[in-house]
């Protein structure tokens, strides 16, 4: 009993490590992307996170199983225009509604495991579904501008990237899942930054920037950046180890109080009383789901 106990302390400890760290993250992402658009915040992120996942996988080789390369990469694609809209996200909103709008994604995952896995939503599920979907409504002021949308989308592309995950878990190593992400989030970022220099779309405008070449502090900025992520995962991943699914996720929203704090210091104003009623109306439909998980 004792060591339960002392296990589930580790793995709320380790996820509240994780969550400072994601949280800095979106910090040195805001701070880089007063230079470069989210579309280069995206692939330094993944190309510093690839060098480390790199290290770890010299060091214990990938042993696969394989059989489900096209959902690989759908997982590593999907993940990556996840992670564009998120930097743009940041880039254009303040920190506690950019990580907000992305803890939308245990929402749209329950819906989408009902319809493409066939799951069974229970009848707390279903309600926290509604009160999340209200928040949303709610964070997002009922209106569906451009901001919001790539924030709602977020959730969504998250959800999906996630969910895509559980049928490659018997075919491959964790890692290999992790790199495929990774490699996507450098080679479509470094498409998208050469494209870019012969098109203009501002409905993409998340996905279109030109190539920035870092200067002085910006490189630690970015190296920061990368390392700070590739050790929230890592951190994260030690939590769900150590203590069970449901409370790991419950602490993982931690993220929006170090964002939040994060952003004051960036100059970030206080949520207005709506604002904070719909993003605790997700964090609540949230916890609830993953407690039911």
């Amino acid at each position: 009993m004792k060591t339960d106990r002392t296990d589930t302390r580790r793995g709320i400890t380790y996820m509240l490590v994780a969550s400072f760290l994601f949280a800095l993250t979106m910090l040195f992402a805001k701070l880089l992307s007063s230079s470069m658009g989210s579309v280069e915040v995206t692939f330094w992120r993944n190309a510093i996170g690839l060098i480390a996942i790199g290290m770890f996988v010299l060091r214990k080789p990938i042993q696969n199983v394989g059989g489900k390369p096209f959902t690989l990469i759908f997982r590593g694609v999907i993940g990556t225009v996840a992670l564009l809209t998120f930097f743009y996200t940041i880039s254009t909103s303040t920190l506690s509604n950019a990580i907000v709008y992305a803890k939308t994604e245990p929402i749209f995952t329950s819906l989408l495991a009902f319809f493409l896995l066939g799951e069974k939503l229970k009848l707390p599920a279903v309600f926290s579904v509604f009160i999340g979907f209200a928040g949303v409504a709610m964070l997002s002021g009922m209106s569906m501008g451009y901001l919001h949308v790539m924030g709602i989308l977020t959730g969504l592309l998250s959800a999906l990237a996630y969910t895509s995950v559980r049928s490659l878990k018997a075919y491959y190593d964790e890692r290999t899942v992790v790199l495929s992400f990774m490699l996507s989030g450098v080679l479509i970022p470094a498409f998208l930054m050469i494209l870019s220099e012969y098109t203009t779309s501002e409905l993409f405008a998340f996905a279109l920037s030109n190539f920035i070449v870092p200067h002085g502090v910006e490189w630690i900025w970015i190296i920061l950046m990368g390392v700070a992520a590739a050790y929230g995962q890592i951190y994260m991943t030690r939590a769900y180890f150590y203590a069970k699914a449901g409370i790991v996720s419950t602490v993982s929203y931690s993220v929006i109080l170090f964002a939040t704090l994060f952003g004051m210091m960036l100059g970030d104003v206080l949520p207005t009383p709506m604002v904070i009623a719909g993003g605790l109306l997700i964090v609540l439909s949230g916890v609830i789901l993953s407690r039911q998980k």
